[in-house]
């Protein structure tokens, strides 16, 4: 297989280029991070300014990701890569997909956020949405690790980690379902915080295919859709 090097053409300025559109896609993580961790905040802390900030903010992460694919398209156009540049460009078009997309469930947690404040929810199962909302968040900053490191290994093991986040989220949900039988005035709150929960959960598939990808940019094998652990023993 072929593994990947940076810097190694004789053209500095496809060097900068290539780079560059790694630097944007960083700054991309970064922004979303900040952005699913306030959302968190602003229902655990019950801060609707909060809430409103990352709604409103949400528009930058798709300026972003257009911007990205810009300059992707552009050095396609006048580089015509090969090899480990393709794959780079080809995973940075992807991870920026799906970097938008955990900023579009932060946008859904904060304005799940705000119904909450404004009905004054009184908290319930908020320790349980606290430990999802943990595990998710570490999850993606792990990833977003992986990805300024180029470390295969340690995004293997994120992908890993996505079972336990499912887990919380099925384990969150049900505890819910069952809860709006018994409080039936607190039904519209419920499915709010129901819904941010599963935005938590779809937070970690993209996460994971964040990871997927930095194994694909790395070794150049395509592991979406197969067994990991099969994976790790056969190829790694």
């Amino acid at each position: 297989m072929d593994t990947i090097g940076f810097n190694q053409h004789t053209s500095h300025e496809y060097n900068e280029e290539l780079e560059e559109i790694r630097n944007l896609l960083l700054n991309m993580g970064g922004m979303v991070e900040k952005q699913l961790q306030k959302s968190v905040q602003s229902i655990l802390q019950t801060n609707t300014k909060m809430a409103k900030k990352v709604i409103k903010k949400d528009l930058g992460v798709n300026a972003l990701e257009v911007k990205i694919d810009e300059e992707c398209t552009r050095i396609i156009a006048k580089r015509q890569p090969a090899a480990s540049d393709l794959r780079l460009i080809i995973a940075v078009i992807k991870c920026s997909t799906d970097l938008e997309r955990i900023g579009d469930e932060a946008e859904k947690i904060a304005k799940c956020g705000h119904f909450l404040i404004e009905n004054n929810f009184q908290g319930q199962f908020y320790k349980e949405f606290e430990k999802l909302s943990q595990v998710a968040i570490q999850n993606l900053h792990h990833a977003l690790n992986s990805l300024a490191r180029l470390d295969f290994e340690a995004a293997l093991a994120t992908v890993k980690k996505d079972d336990f986040v499912d887990q919380l989220f099925e384990s969150l949900n049900n505890d819910i379902i069952l809860s709006m039988s018994e409080v039936p005035n607190q039904i519209q709150s419920l499915l709010r915080l129901s819904w941010a929960s599963k935005a938590l959960e779809k937070v970690g598939d993209h996460t994971k295919n964040i990871c997927e990808y930095i194994i694909y940019l790395v070794k150049g094998k395509d592991v979406r859709h197969l067994d990991i652990d099969t994976l790790k023993e056969e190829y790694f």
